[in-house]
């Protein structure tokens, strides 16, 4: 019938306002130099599988050929365990990962790497620090009023 299974890509669901609000920061940053964009620190946490991946797998083989070892996708019980990391990325280069010990970042362990931002000659008060909206990041304890 001529019909192919395709693998959906995958991609984050944006509402209006998150699409208005991500226009609105480009606009303000595209007149933005080499020097602007040297201060700019991004940062993120994500999860590492010790074994495999989520993602699909693949093999190509022809018709003809015979089963081989590479065919397998091989795996272990308990899916192998993972490592929660976080680590930073500037103009110039990545920052250094950081492990999250009990698979769960708390205010208190994301403060502390903050604060070793100085150890890698970041000043707080010359860079500009990009990262998403998660509640630890912008406690009063991350984020203390002047």
């Amino acid at each position: 019938m001529g019909f192919q299974a395709r693998i959906k890509k995958h991609k984050p669901f944006l509402k209006a306002i998150h699409m208005k609000k991500r226009l609105a920061w480009v606009n303000a940053h595209k007149d933005w130099t080499k020097d602007d964009w040297r201060r700019m620190v991004f940062s993120d946490e994500t999860k590492v599988n010790v074994w495999g991946s989520y993602g699909v797998k693949y093999y190509w083989k022809r018709v003809d050929d015979k089963f081989r070892f590479h065919h397998l996708d091989l795996t272990v019980k308990g899916g192998g365990g993972s490592v929660m990391m976080w680590d930073w990325i500037t103009y110039d280069d990545p920052g250094y990962a950081c492990r999250i010990y009990d698979g769960t970042m708390k205010k208190q362990d994301y403060v502390h790497i903050l604060d070793t931002l100085n150890y890698y000659n970041y000043d707080p008060k010359n860079i500009y620090f990009q990262q998403d909206n998660d509640p630890k990041h912008t406690s009063k304890l991350a984020c203390p009023e002047p």
